[in-house]
């Protein structure tokens, strides 16, 4: 169903990729406000992300001066933090301290709050006679709907929980790993002339870079798998066992929490040659193209999980990454700053959360030359 409602597919994605292009105008337009100054790239990244997360939940966004981005963001960033692994497992192991008067547990009720909000504000806007169409409304239909016996079978509690998973997968997900990348790129000019080569010589300049660009684009590819590999901002995964089995020879019974160490298996110099190092050449074959998703190299990497337990949003997120970085490198050079030297990006140093963030850094945009 959630595939059905997310249209990452087909004419769907099509669809979805107008809106992306919309919001990166919106990006270019941004950054030109502030060529050759030194920034946080945040601010930009940040819009970008949330337009199109406002896209997908109603169809249509309000930018950042609206009322729904900065909630959005509030509620994520909040989320983040009372999700954080050690102290939700002790929350989780001994919940009643939700509701003492520990700093924590402040967090937790202030989250709580954040999503009311939210929830009120997405039905606010879903009564609006728009003509416009996102996820919220389609869930929300999907609530009216009975089964056999007249009972309702999709609650509010579901589309409450899907709507926050959207925007905790679609948010600080994608911010990590643009920001990563930016970072990276910065102290990398060779890797900004390798992509600037391939995105001249694919798309050129005379149009914006496009889905179908993507499979003739392997260094882009290349590029934005081995950042996630390397970041692995999302360090460890749960899952719940539904019946007995074994993993790797070892019983496990049912309902068994198993903890996937993603950062281990990402960062293992059993698995990857100088796994701290930035290689996206490891995922290239000889002749230059990308490797298939069934390389044994590629099926290591597993930021968006395996099986069908995978992440939903592995395609819509891939396909976000990928034209927000060939738009930029199509356009832009990315320097460091004039007055400092940018650090080193190390993946072990960034902020720590449910999901990593990027430490704050500050970074200049200058336009291609080639491109006047």
């Amino acid at each position: 169903m959630m595939y059905q409602i997310l249209n990452a597919y087909g004419e769907g994605l099509i669809g979805r990729e107008r809106q992306i292009t919309q919001n990166l105008i919106t990006m270019k337009n941004e950054i030109q406000s502030s060529i050759g100054q030194t920034v946080d790239p945040s601010n930009i990244v940040e819009e970008f992300i949330l337009n199109t997360i406002e896209d997908l939940l109603i169809g249509r966004n309000f930018g950042r001066h609206g009322q729904l981005q900065p909630l959005i963001k509030k509620l994520d960033h909040g989320l983040n933090e009372v999700t954080n692994l050690g102290t939700d497992m002790v929350y989780s192991a001994f919940p009643f301290l939700r509701f003492l008067p520990l700093p924590h547990s402040k967090k937790f009720q202030d989250a709580i709050k954040m999503k009311d909000q939210l929830m009120d504000m997405l039905d606010s806007l879903s009564r609006e006679e728009t003509g416009d169409k996102g996820v919220y409304q389609s869930l929300k239909e999907i609530t009216l709907e009975r089964d056999t016996f007249g009972k309702q079978w999709f609650t509010d509690l579901h589309l409450w929980s899907m709507i926050v998973n959207l925007i905790a997968g679609g948010y600080l997900t994608t911010r990590g790993t643009l920001l990563s990348i930016i970072h990276i790129l910065a102290k990398r000019p060779d890797l900004q002339k390798s992509l600037h080569t391939e995105i001249d010589n694919v798309v050129g300049v005379d149009r914006k870079p496009n889905l179908t660009d993507r499979q003739h684009c392997p260094f882009v590819d290349a590029v934005i798998i081995e950042t996630l590999r390397f970041i692995s901002h999302l360090p460890t995964l749960f899952h719940n066992t539904t019946e007995g089995t074994n993993i790797a020879g070892i019983p496990v019974d049912q309902n068994t929490t198993v903890v996937v160490n993603l950062w281990t298996i990402h960062h293992s110099d059993k698995e990857w040659d100088e796994p701290f190092s930035f290689k996206p050449e490891r995922f290239l074959q000889p002749d230059g193209s990308l490797m298939s998703s069934t390389d044994p190299v590629r099926k290591r990497m597993l930021a968006f999980g395996i099986g069908k337990r995978s992440c939903i949003g592995e395609v819509f997120a891939k396909s976000r990454i990928f034209l927000f970085l060939s738009t930029l490198m199509q356009s832009f050079t990315i320097l460091e700053p004039e007055d400092c030297e940018l650090p080193d990006f190390l993946p072990k140093n960034m902020e720590s959360g449910l999901l990593m963030q990027p430490k704050p850094y500050k970074v200049r945009f200058v336009r291609r030359k080639q491109l006047g």
